[in-house]
């Protein structure tokens, strides 16, 4: 099996841009030892509905808070989310409110850690057996053209290998396991790490990477869909 990053294609066609962020959102936690916050920008999950939680008040402004803070509220969060997530820093819940504009593709990365399709890209990608969570935004259009667009949520699975850090990976914090290593120039999957069940994933430990599979990959390719690029990544066990 072949995986493969999601980049944006460039160029005047692809200028679909979302302003905007979900209902809900984790804080981020500052670690006493190292000073920072280990945070997952890109860990969104728009189907976890928090609604007619009783503690979802601490979670409608994005702020910084102590660890402890941060930690008491995972793990009150945690029994509101149905599936097996990190809920790093600054996860996200709910919908995606905001602003939409510029031209949409059939796939878009408004951001690199976003990925977007027309409600008939869905579609068409699950009738060819792509399995695809797919959520409506509560978007303002700039433009007079309004688009069925979706969110796709996407779930962490799967880390870079160890080889791909030169020099190593950084030891990580003591407190809360922060490391603090850049994304590699040539990154690496660990195949010990990759899920089976998933053609979309994003990393976790690198959550604005998003890594699909050869079988995602080809049944875009075969409709002919535009709006990412795909640059295969390679595996190592």
């Amino acid at each position: 099996m072949k995986f493969f990053r999601l980049r944006a294609a460039e160029g005047p066609r692809f200028t679909g841009f979302i302003n905007g962020t979900h209902r809900w959102g984790l804080p981020g936690g500052l670690c006493p030892v190292c000073g920072s916050s280990p945070g997952g920008l890109g860990e969104a999950y728009p189907s976890v509905d928090l609604s007619g939680w009783a503690h979802r008040g601490e979670l409608d402004e994005a702020r910084q808070v102590p660890l402890e803070e941060y930690e008491r509220l995972r793990e009150l969060v945690r029994l509101q989310v149905p599936f097996e997530a990190p809920l790093l820093p600054g996860a996200e819940f709910g919908p995606l409110i905001g602003k939409a504009s510029g031209k949409w593709s059939a796939l878009d990365l408004p951001d690199p850690w976003t990925l977007v399709m027309r409600c008939e890209t869905v579609d068409q990608l699950r009738k060819a057996g792509i399995a695809l969570r797919a959520s409506k935004m509560d978007l303002r259009f700039r433009s007079k053209t309004e688009v069925e667009l979706r969110l796709i949520e996407i779930h962490c699975r799967g880390r870079l290998h160890d080889s791909c850090f030169p020099g190593g990976r950084d030891r990580p914090c003591e407190r809360c396991g922060r490391q603090g290593n850049p994304l590699p120039e040539t990154p690496i999957l660990n195949g010990r790490t990759l899920p089976t069940d998933l053609d979309l994933f994003r990393l976790t430990d690198f959550t604005t990477v998003i890594i699909a599979t050869e079988r995602f990959v080809d049944a875009v390719n075969r409709f002919g869909f535009e709006g990412v690029v795909f640059k295969e990544i390679h595996v190592q066990r």
